[in-house]
């Protein structure tokens, strides 16, 4: 009896011993990995898409054009408390850390060891520390979700409820196709819908999903407009569908990728909870591989199954010796891989030669530098380069504009009131080409051309919409006049006059495009009305189709005369046979 009490105590105390030893393996590694993601993001230079980020923290908002609002959240305050590059990843680099923590946390069966090789093999885990993504948050809520729905299949309380119903509101906020993790998860538990507590979380999640609800209605829901009509269709190809394919292991590693994929499938589904996460691996793979028939899909859209692939993968590995080995081997290879590429961000160590073509990421302040000089303190637009105008507004701490011509796209820039407090400025115009030869060019000593020229009383009527009424895209004949019927709307809380801007006519324009490539533009009649604030006015008109046949996109623009054409509406499938 004795024997078998100190035994039992034996044993209990060398549990003890054996947890605490993981505990500060974990421990180590977090505090190695915070300082080493501290110095890399204070040496790393901020990217353009960065700098975009950026400004959402500037312009804090419930929502923006393209995105949710939680990457300006999440980046917000590590800015205004250090004002420099470490700073604005800081919200990053604290929320990939507490992804870790999280999905530690949830996981069945605990060993560290094979947890930290990991996070140190996954290329997606290296990225979330030192770059502002929009999936960091993502990942850092769908690694919350999890770990709540866990605890929700434990037991149906009131907190849960609660956590659960802020959680999901949280994933939408940080990434629209967040919602996906939901609808999966709720597909492989059809059961859901008969407990109470179930419309409880639904209930919860419209209350706090409101503040950004009521933002798209003030803003006419200009996201969901964003997302559904500037994608462009691509149509059917092999390629893009192999590249999908191809690409997703390679996403999820690059090395591990294969061995996570291999084992979530192998992994046997025993709860519910594993079903969940089972459904959502396949279920984000399948929504995205159809999108990818019509549309581009970005690599990095598929980020949010990498919860559920740690998840699964980890506890199948974790108890097979062999699988566990060449995990082992493979995050060895890839922190090796990984750790030369993480010094390149900082330092620039390579030969030219052999970096030749690739994207610049080092001396951007110079560039900024010659940019501010050449301009000679006039104000600086951008043309359809948000990330570029991003890049100068961070540098130089002066917010420039990105005016989007009508082949091009939307970007937050147009719904900020920056276009407006240039009217009637003399500006400093940077396009990405010479077009038709009226811009002088300048080469900056990182590489990056410049094109430039002085536009005098800018002027510009970009929130006066001109969208299309009723035009079917059932086909048209090769070079057909088309009757449409358009309605423009003066969207200014002030009356607009097209016959007064200084003695510049002011044209109406129809664009056929082929993707964002321009196939033919016809100026359709040069403007001398006024629209009074929010009136609206239909009218009819003459536009002649592509000589060819094919899917193109028609678009209208409202054109100042000496300035190129911008977006004033919506792309108009056409089809032409």
């Amino acid at each position: 009896m004795n024997f078998d009490l100190n035994l039992t105590i034996g044993m209990t105390s060398l549990d003890t011993q054996q947890n605490g030893k993981h505990e500060r393996f974990f421990f180590y590694f977090l505090i190695l990995w915070t300082i080493g993601g501290l110095i890399q993001n204070y040496f790393t230079e901020v990217s353009g898409e960065e700098a975009y980020y950026w400004l959402f923290s500037q312009f804090l908002d419930w929502s923006y054009l393209d995105h949710p609002p939680m990457v300006g959240v999440v980046t917000a305050p590590g800015y205004w408390l250090i004002p420099n590059d470490m700073g604005l990843r800081m919200g990053m680099l604290i929320t990939n850390i507490l992804t870790i923590i999280v999905l530690r946390r949830t996981l069945e069966i605990k060993d560290d060891k094979l947890f930290v090789w990991m996070m140190l093999g996954l290329l997606p885990v290296h990225l979330g520390g030192l770059l502002v993504k929009t999936d960091v948050p993502l990942l850092f809520f769908t690694a919350t979700f999890f770990y709540f729905y866990k605890q929700y299949l434990k037991e149906d309380n009131w907190k849960t409820v609660v956590l659960l119903g802020l959680n999901i509101a949280l994933v939408m906020m940080s990434k629209y196709h967040g919602v996906l993790v939901v609808f999966f998860t709720v597909l492989s538990n059809l059961g859901l819908f008969k407990k109470k507590s179930f419309w409880a979380i639904v209930g919860l999640t419209v209350v706090f999903m409101l503040p950004h609800t009521y933002w798209q209605y003030m803003h006419d829901f200009a996201s969901i407009k964003f997302h559904l009509y500037n994608r462009i269709d691509l149509g059917f190809s092999f390629g893009t569908i192999l590249y999908y394919i191809s690409i997703q292991p390679l996403v999820f590693g690059p090395l591990i990728g294969v061995l996570l994929f291999a084992a979530a499938y192998k992994h046997k589904t025993e709860s519910a909870f594993h079903r969940a996460l089972k459904f959502n691996i396949v279920g984000v793979l399948i929504f995205f591989l159809i999108s990818a028939f019509r549309v581009e899909v970005h690599k990095h859209w598929t980020s949010v199954i990498m919860v559920p692939l740690i998840l699964l993968g980890h506890e199948y590995i974790t108890s097979r010796e062999n699988w566990r080995k060449w995990m082992m081997k493979l995050c060895v290879i890839s922190l090796v891989l990984f750790i030369p590429a993480r010094i390149y961000l900082m330092h620039d160590f390579l030969p030219s030669k052999w970096t030749e073509g690739w994207d610049v990421l080092h001396n951007w302040d110079s560039w900024a530098d010659e940019v501010e000089d050449l301009s000679g303190g006039l104000p600086i637009v951008f043309i359809n380069h948000y990330e570029r105008a991003s890049r100068y507004s961070y540098l130089k701490g002066d917010i420039v504009h990105c005016y989007n011509t009508f082949d091009y796209r939307e970007t937050q820039h147009d719904l900020w009131p920056l276009e407006e407090n240039l009217q009637g400025k003399t500006i400093f115009l940077i396009d990405r080409h010479n077009r038709k030869g009226e811009y002088e060019t300048f080469t900056t000593t990182i590489g990056k051309g410049i094109h430039y020229r002085i536009v005098e009383n800018f002027r510009s009527f970009r929130n006066v919409n001109v969208e299309v009424e009723g035009l079917e895209d059932n086909g048209f004949a090769p070079g057909e006049e088309v009757t449409v019927n358009i309605t423009m709307k003066n969207n200014y809380d002030y009356a607009v006059d097209f016959s007064d801007v200084n003695g510049r006519e002011v044209y109406l324009n129809a664009h056929i495009l082929e993707g964002l490539n321009p196939v033919q533009t016809d100026v359709l009649e040069a403007l001398t009305i006024s629209l009074a604030p929010g009136e609206e006015l239909t009218k009819t008109v003459k536009v002649k189709m592509p000589d060819v046949e094919g899917k193109f996109d028609l678009r209208f623009s409202i054109q100042v005369e000496g300035i190129e054409a911008p977006i004033n509406g919506r792309k108009q499938r056409v089809i032409v046979k």
